[in-house]
Formats: structure tokens, sequence, C-alpha cells
């Protein structure tokens, strides 16, 4: 007997860095499938390797059961160029500092180890640009063979760092863009100037030509009620500078004051319900045109208090999907502290719609104290990845709300420390490139 795997979450959820087939034969021998010895050192399966199996009408699906490694979120700096309304730093009082080479370089070393390793995204709480060696890292991280991403608000994107990072082989630069019009840019990003940062894009891009570098150029915009009518022009802004993609994604309130700004109050708990009701009945959507005349006419038959269904994108807000997880990620802070995700990597205070929350970092170890390795690999690492990928929490953001809500350290299904049933990520509200 054969099969045919031909999906590419197959080759995703197994860490596959290289191109592959769009179909591969798979042998039935002794009741045993079997992958051609080749494939099996790409994707780095192995007899000990646990893997789940799932049916559907189509055939079967495979991943492995925990992920490897593919992807690592290096936050260079917490420190910062700009004080923007929207950032975390309001709401925390830990200390601001810069990742020690020495730690950096033992990272490194040990992400060797890793052969599924895809991509290292250079960002966190900090302005990456604002390290004095931020060239260096990347360069280092370029020379393991993996893609290399930053984020920066590309204020401090001068001639001198934009040579450097395009010769130290970086793949992706995303800009962070809050607003098409000088104002809106300068209110939300305290006084950043959009033309500067145009024409260091500008520039960035001549050079890339020039060069005849490979490195793609992107915009994250944070929509909220003060810019969203600013989307319009968005596609003619990332024109001039050089964008192929434009990132949007949710406002995540750290301050009181910010409440009033996000857009997704009633969608935040959308869902299927178990019973439709004349009261709360379930529309379907099926492909529509994104025109403003049609958005409007949709939402009012809506209104706030039905559920919206697509065949498109898949929700079920009592399982959530947490795509650091899925993706085999960690996130390492300034501190060369280990984090399973960007949320957890500091101790800060946030909003749920209008609920204050606090959130617990959530450390595994630190690099300049124990081997990537051993922590990728401890029980406590293991246990939670395979405790996120079945997500028992409880559905914190489909209720109003109780004691156990106010932190992340355990909820009222039973769940300890540290608890995701209100975490935005997973609830596909707030995204990251």
């Amino acid at each position: 007997m054969q099969f045919l795997i031909n999906n590419p979450q197959f080759w995703r959820s197994a860490g596959l860095t290289e191109e592959l087939p769009e179909a591969v034969e798979l042998k039935l021998k002794d009741g045993k499938l079997e992958l051609p010895e080749e494939l099996n050192e790409k994707i780095g399966l192995d007899s000990g390797t646990k893997v789940k199996l799932q049916f559907n009408q189509n055939g079967i699906y495979i991943e492995r059961a925990d992920p490897r490694l593919t992807r690592v979120y290096i936050e260079p700096t917490s420190d910062c160029n700009l004080n923007c309304k929207t950032c975390v730093r309001h709401s925390w009082d830990e200390e601001m500092g810069f990742m020690e080479m020495a730690a950096y370089l033992k990272l490194i070393e040990e992400l060797k180890d890793f052969k599924g390793l895809d991509k290292i995204s250079f960002w966190g709480i900090g302005e990456p640009l604002f390290h004095p060696q931020i060239a260096e890292m990347i360069g280092l991280a370029s020379r393991l063979g993996v893609k290399t991403q930053i984020i920066t608000n590309g204020l401090l994107l001068d001639q001198e760092k934009a040579e450097a990072l395009l010769e130290d082989g970086l793949d992706s630069l995303v800009v962070s863009v809050d607003g098409t019009s000088p104002e809106t840019m300068a209110d939300i990003r305290s006084g950043a100037d959009l033309k500067t940062v145009i024409e260091n894009v500008q520039n960035f891009r001549s050079l890339r030509n020039k060069k005849q570098k490979e490195c793609e150029i992107g915009i994250e915009y944070v929509i909220m009620k003060s810019n969203v009518d600013e989307l319009k022009d968005l596609r003619k802004l990332a024109f001039r500078m050089g964008a192929s993609f434009i990132f949007l994604t949710n406002l995540l309130p750290y301050t009181e004051d910010m409440t009033d700004e996000i857009l997704y109050s009633f969608s935040i708990s959308r869902s299927q319900p178990e019973i439709r009701t004349k009261h709360r009945p379930e529309i379907y959507l099926p492909p529509t045109d994104l025109r403003e005349d049609i958005i409007r006419d949709l939402s009012a038959v809506g209104g706030k208090s039905s559920s919206i269904s697509t065949t498109q994108v898949p929700f079920n807000p009592h399982r959530g999907y947490c795509k650091f997880i899925e993706d085999g990620s960690i996130a390492v802070n300034w501190q060369g502290e280990i984090s399973p995700c960007i949320a957890l990597m500091h101790s800060y205070d946030l909003y749920i719609r209008e609920r204050e929350k606090h959130i617990n970092k959530f450390s595994l170890g630190k690099i300049t104290e124990e081997s990537l390795l051993e922590i990728w690999n401890k029980e406590q690492f293991k246990d939670f990845r395979k405790k996120v990928k079945e997500f028992p929490f409880s559905d914190c953001t489909q209720c109003s709300g109780c004691e156990m809500s106010k932190e992340n350290t355990e909820d009222c299904h039973g769940n300890e420390f540290p608890v995701c049933g209100d975490c935005l990520w997973a609830r596909g509200v707030i995204q990251c490139p």
C-alpha cells in the first residue's frame, strides 16, 4: 500500500527548512508507514519521534507531537529612542538593558545543534537598532543559514546602519508605521517623524538594489480608533517605501486610557453557539469584497450580538491556537532568559477590553547558565508545549472575568501557571510577523 502526503502544513509542523516535492510517497511495510531515509534526515524523524495522525475525508494529516525548534525571537534591547503611547513600558517597572555579546555568542553557537531552525527575528520591547552591535548580531545569525528579520521604527536606519545590515545578510526589514499622516504618526509614536522614516527606508531600498541584495521590506501597522481612518492611504505609503507586504494587527492596551482605542470589543468573543436563537442568530459569511459600503452593510446585519462564521477562517474560541508553540518558537529577552513566546518575556499589566490583568513572565532558563538544548528539552517546557497544543485553559476572553483572571497564575479549569486562556495572540486578535 502506498500513500501520498502533499499537505504543506506537514512540512511546516515538522520544522522543515528545505524545498521538497509537492507529493511524497509513503510505503506501508509490516504495518508501519515508512518515509524515504533522506526525508527522515531532513525532517528529523527517528524511531523515538512521536507523531499525531489526524483523519479527514481527504486522507491522513501527520504532525510531530512535539515541534522542532524552528524560530527564535531575540530582544537585543528593551530600551528605545521613542516613548510610544502603545508601548508596554508604560505598565512595568523593569530595568532597561542591552543583551551582552558573550550571551549572544553562546546562544548562536548552541543554535547550531538545532537542524530545523529556519528563522531568527530581532525585536522585542525596545528598538533593535538601538543596540550598537545589531549588524554583527544579524551577521552571525545569517551565517547559520537561516532567514533573519528585524522590526524597527526606522528612525535610526541611517546610511551606515543600512549598509551594515545589508552586508551582514538581513533578509527582511519590517518598519512599524502607525499612521500615514505626519500628525497621527507623531501623536501615537511620541514625536516620530514620518518623513524621516520614509526617507530612511527609501535610501535602504536604493542601497539594496544597488548592492543587488535580496532583502524584503514590509510594514507593520497597529490599527486603533486613532488611525483606522488612515488605512486608505497605507498602500500608497507602502509603495513609496517599496514594501512588498503589510502586516495589520490590533492594539493591545497596556494602560487604561488606551482601552477606548481598541477595535475588537465584540469580535474578541466571537463564537459558534451551541444553540442558535433568534436573539443571537449565527451568520455565515462567504468570501466578500472588503469595500467600505459592503463592510458597513454587513456589520448592520451582524449587530452587536450575532456570531459571524466563515469557512475561510476556522475559529474555535474554546480552543486557542498558539502560533509560537505550533511553529516551535522561543523568545530570548535582553537578559538571556528563555521564554516560550513574546507575551511571556516580561512581567507587565495590560487590559482585556476594560479588564485589567497582570502578566507574570515565564522563564524556563538563562542562556548564560544552561545550554539551550537542556532548556528546550526540559520536562517543564515539553509539558507546557503539549498543554498549549491541547489548550485546556479557561475561556477568559468569553466571559467578564473573575478573581482568577486578574493574573496568569491559575484559572477556573484547574490549570496552573502560566495559563493562556486570556492570550489575545492565541485568539487571533493580536498578530506579529
